[in-house]
């Protein structure tokens, strides 16, 4: 339990001194979260690799370009993106023109990276299914 002096110190902190507090909380929050977003990015990028694989096995012109912690499958006029933000924490699912569906690692440590994988693995689907209803092969 804290002494009358603890919570005086608390109590009397300014603005600026609390602000800092919860940015240096923040800041190691997102730094124990980045491995378990790292985790997660790189089984992100397998599913997309995994989905172009087969379609080049289907002999679809299929594109997968991988940056820095940016990976985009490009099928025909159907893309499916997935960022890792970094000094956040959080990883980007965008299908198409889409909204981006966020998984922020630093604020829900319940996230585990195969949660990640198979939402990825589900929006693949959808991009071949659409593929194909547009354009069957």
């Amino acid at each position: 339990m804290a002494s009358w002096k603890d919570e005086l110190v608390e109590a009397a902190k300014s603005k600026s001194e609390r602000e800092a507090e919860e940015q240096e909380r923040h800041r190691k929050r997102v730094l124990e979260a980045l491995t378990t977003a790292e985790s997660a990015i790189n089984l992100g990028a397998e599913a997309l690799r995994f989905t172009r694989d087969r379609l080049r096995d289907k002999g679809q012109e299929v594109d997968l370009s991988e940056g820095t912690d940016v990976y985009k499958l490009k099928l025909r006029d159907f893309t499916l993106s997935v960022e890792l933000v970094r000094d956040a924490a959080i990883i980007r699912v965008t299908f198409g023109d889409g909204k981006p569906r966020e998984f922020d690692f630093a604020k829900d440590r319940h996230i585990a990276p195969a949660d990640v994988e198979e939402y990825i693995g589900r929006r693949a689907v959808e991009v071949v299914r659409a593929a194909q209803k547009s354009t069957p092969w």
